[in-house]
């Protein structure tokens, strides 16, 4: 306990006092006999009256309440509401409207809101609601009178006490409280809690602060937030659940504990930070911050003040207390000397509380504000109370480090630098093994809080060092380790961790998935790599195997090419086909390797992946680089010729039989490549084919370069494959016509020669074969001309074999012949209608006089004259068409 308040004897008079407001150094009474008093009250006790009115009412005053900001006074006598102008000393209290309309009132409330209007001016909305009996009436003040609303609202019984905060409105009857939206269409009642469950007290109410209401209930002080019931929601509180919440069986978040009292509470006011309530035998202070049943909430006890009767708060630290015909001033001691005193006491909220209403410049104020927050954390670090301490620690803005320092052996150097020395700390017991968690955990929370706000101010002003950013996170590591280590790997994917001393501390705890992690968000790829390869042997090792290996160089791209080469190699040699993913993957590192230096790697190092690389590249990445389609086909040549000679030498049957089986898919490979790709340079690819095997793969080639007659001697004179042969003249008769010719003369006139050296002649064409040029001959009649086959027949052939061709070329040449005449006669015909339409034109003449003028210029034509005639007819000089014509806008018509 401490003094909080002075107390001031004001006055003892006779007049006995009905009701009393203030407001500022001032309070007014109201008397039984209807008298009006107005006193100003001085820092030392000194009493001037200010105004007096003996003959306001012939009735007793029992309500008032002030408006200081429009000088209004509301005054309840005779069951009518009064208003009166207090605005000039002297005046006793000018009478201004008498609101007939609340005949009947036992009580009043007002609801008073600071208004900003459309103009930009400020000015006061004052509502009011009247107990009338059993009814709740409203009115609201302007232009000098009570104005009535439109609604009212229906109770149960007649209200003994009644406050208006915002948009709900609290009732006290004699048996309980109940609270009422006013924000819904027609306002919905909420029922709070019994008023007494063992004495016959009447209810009070009072605001407290952030618009909370405190309400009485025996010996407690229950705070209700109407904000619970304003809104609109649908899980509606019913009436146990609030009585038990009010009571500590439920907890509500951020709502205080119902405070207790050393007896049942006869009136209560409000005076930031500290509660003021009147009991039976004194006049208690009490802090509601922290409070709970358990605690001890009391400030100071004022028991000269037993005989008091009636509490009002005038202003900041002004509270005026009254008997029947006594009048106290009490008065909140100075604020740096109270302080003083908590901070001894430990009462550190309460300081803080106090010093937030201080008078003190703003710049005092913050700082002593954060040092009680500090001494408040490490006490209760002290107490082992870490989560509540890391809380006031964030409050205090404390620097991340000094926290740390807290906790042993979580920075590496504990002197290196000195904790606040503005701050006395008091002796931390080292904490033990089963502390230590619970204290790692809030620590964890508060450094997370602090990294956020670093981050922050590296990204957006620069103003933060990555220093302390490497402390956060460095002890982030550590105290994961302790606690939950399945966030270890989260925060090294986006640290500032010290990289020698998490390396250590890694290696410590035996987390090297981890320090792989580490090494890789730090450029040390090298070490990471190395690492991967030690542990990819390891039976039971989290790195076992090649898996992690393959996505870590997936990951580093083009800039690290020379790292992937060295450490992918051992990857290749161990598993080729799984190897090959470093470089084939879809990723967008992988898809952006340069592609002719790893096929240089593949070339030099691992040969047998370069046909699966290439592969991949044109067939699924679409490459159309010319190099890498002629080194496929070079590997696709290789690979059939190294098959060969293996089926040619092998003698076992098995070995034979998959050697065939492979010979037979690459050759496939082979042929469609050659046939299908576009990108590879034909007169390139040619070199590297023998010309005495793959000899069908090479006349595909040929085909590419246009070699015709070298492609259908291949096909009819060494393989026999007239059908492809005819399928290749088919494929190219658009671009040569006479290809068809070229093959009859082929099979016609066979050369005795073959092609190409040690390659033997097909036995079948080494004459004419009449079947089958009868056939073709045939079937291909009108793409054949006759001027060239027929005088290769041979002269035995009987006409009558190659009547059916002979029928197409003749209906073939007539059907020309006739297209041909049909072509010269519409030819002409298109002759003649242009020349008529010359002739047409010819004949127009256009008669110049020396009347006649230029509609351009407006000028006559000179003789001989220059002129232009446009297809309306009109006529203007050449030099007026020209200058038309440059400008644009000459006439189309």
């Amino acid at each position: 306990m401490h003094e909080a308040y002075n107390v001031h004897r004001i006055l003892k008079q006779g007049v006995q006092i009905e009701s009393i407001a203030a407001y500022g150094n001032n309070v007014i009474l109201g008397t039984r006999s209807g008298q009006l008093i107005m006193y100003s009250v001085d820092e030392n006790g000194a009493v001037d009256m200010l105004m007096f009115n003996k003959n306001f009412s012939k009735k007793a005053i029992t309500q008032m309440q002030v408006i200081p900001a429009e000088h209004l006074l509301f005054v309840l006598t005779d069951n009518i509401v009064h208003v009166c102008d207090i605005s000039q000393v002297g005046s006793n209290f000018t009478f201004i409207h008498s609101a007939m309309a609340t005949k009947g009132c036992t009580l009043f409330g007002l609801d008073v809101k600071p208004t900003k209007l459309p103009t930009g001016e400020m000015t006061t909305v004052i509502g009011i609601c009247c107990a009338i009996k059993r009814q709740l009436q409203f009115f609201y003040w302007k232009q000098d009178k009570l104005n009535n609303f439109d609604f009212n609202i229906e109770l149960k019984d007649v209200p003994k006490a009644l406050c208006w905060v915002d948009d709900a409105i609290c009732i006290g009857f004699k048996d309980e409280y109940v609270i009422y939206n006013m924000l819904a269409s027609n306002p919905e009642k909420h029922d709070l809690i019994v008023t007494s469950s063992s004495q016959s007290l009447d209810p009070c109410i009072c605001r407290i602060k952030d618009n909370m209401l405190g309400v009485s209930k025996d010996e407690f002080l229950v705070v209700i937030d109407p904000s619970d019931y304003v809104k609109k929601r649908d899980d509606k509180l019913k009436s146990q659940s609030i009585i038990e919440a009010a009571m500590g069986n439920v907890e509500i978040k951020n709502k205080p504990q119902p405070m207790l009292w050393s007896s049942a509470l006869l009136d209560i006011v409000w005076d930031d930070p500290y509660v003021i309530g009147r009991v039976a035998n004194a006049i208690e202070i009490r802090c509601i911050e922290g409070s709970s049943i358990n605690k001890d909430t009391l400030v100071q006890s004022i028991p000269e003040l037993s005989k008091t009767k009636f509490l009002v708060r005038s202003a900041k630290g002004i509270i005026f207390a009254a008997a029947i015909s006594e009048l106290w001033c009490i008065r909140m001691v100075d604020v740096p000397a109270q302080r003083q005193i908590l901070l001894q006491q430990k009462k550190f909220q309460l300081a803080i509380g106090l010093t937030n209403i201080s008078e003190e410049p703003d710049d005092i104020k913050t700082s002593t504000i954060r040092e009680i927050h500090m001494r408040f954390a490490r006490e209760l670090f002290a107490n082992k109370q870490f989560a509540d301490a890391m809380k006031e620690f964030e409050k205090a803005v404390a620097d991340p480090y000094d926290v740390i320092r807290l906790f042993p052996n979580l920075l590496p150097d504990q002197t290196s630098k000195s904790i606040d020395a503005a701050v006395p700390a008091p002796a931390t017991p080292p904490l033990e093994e089963r502390d230590m968690e619970n204290a790692l955990l809030a620590l964890i929370e508060f450094l997370a809080l602090a990294r956020q706000k670093e981050v922050v101010k590296l990204r957006d002003t620069k103003s933060t060092s990555k220093s302390l950013l490497s402390i956060i996170d460095t002890t982030l590591l550590k105290c994961y380790l302790q606690t939950n280590d399945s966030l270890v790997a989260p925060l090294l994917r986006l640290n500032q961790c010290h990289l020698e001393e998490s390396e250590k501390t890694l290696k410590k705890h035996a987390k090297i998935s981890e320090l792989i992690i580490l090494y890789q968000m730090n450029g040390k790829h090298k070490k990471a790599l190395e690492l991967l390869k030690s542990h990819a042997s390891v039976e039971g090792s989290s790195l076992y195997g090649y898996d992690r290996t393959i996505k870590y160089l997936q990951q580093l791209g083009s800039p690290q090419l020379s790292l992937i080469f060295e450490f992918c190699d051992w990857v290749l040699k161990e598993s080729p086909e799984d190897g090959l993913r470093i470089f084939t993957d879809n990723f967008i590192e992988v898809e952006n390797l340069p592609r002719a230096n790893v096929l240089d790697f593949l070339l030099s190092r691992h040969k047998a992946l370069v046909i699966p690389y290439l592969e991949h590249v044109i067939n699924i990445w679409k490459d159309n680089n010319t190099l890498l389609h002629n080194v496929l086909a070079k590997q696709y040549r290789e690979k059939v010729h190294n098959l060969l000679e293996e089926v040619k030498k092998d003698d076992e049957t098995a070995n034979k039989r998959e050697a065939e089986e492979s010979l037979k898919k690459y050759r496939e490979k082979l042929c469609d490549f050659l046939k299908n790709s576009q990108n590879y340079s034909p007169e390139v690819v040619i070199k590297d084919f023998p010309t005495n095997e793959l000899l069908e793969e090479r006349a595909l080639i040929l085909g590419r370069l246009k070699e015709h007659e070298q492609v259908l001697a291949i096909y009819v004179q060494v393989l026999g494959d007239v059908e492809k042969a005819a399928e290749y003249c088919e494929a190219n008769y658009e671009h040569d016509k006479n290809i068809f010719a070229k093959l009859m003369k082929t099979l016609l006139n066979p050369s005795r020669q073959p092609p190409y050296e040690n390659v033997t002649l097909h036995p079948d064409f080494l004459r004419p074969n009449e079947e089958i040029i009868l056939s073709l001959l045939n079937k291909y009649a009108e793409k054949i001309d006759p001027n060239v086959v027929i005088p290769l027949l041979p002269d035995e052939m009987p006409a009558s074999s190659i009547w059916n061709y002979l029928e197409v070329v003749l209906r073939t040449e007539l059907m020309e012949e006739h297209e041909h005449e049909i072509t010269v006669a519409l030819l002409k015909a298109e002759i003649q209608r242009i020349r008529r339409e010359i002739q047409a034109e010819e004949k127009k003449y256009v008669i110049l006089t020396e009347f006649t003028v230029c509609p351009q210029c407006k000028k006559r034509f000179t003789n001989p004259p220059a002129f232009v005639r446009y297809p309306n007819g009109e006529v203007v000089h050449l030099s007026c068409h020209a200058k038309n014509a440059q400008s644009g806008s000459g006439t189309s018509s």
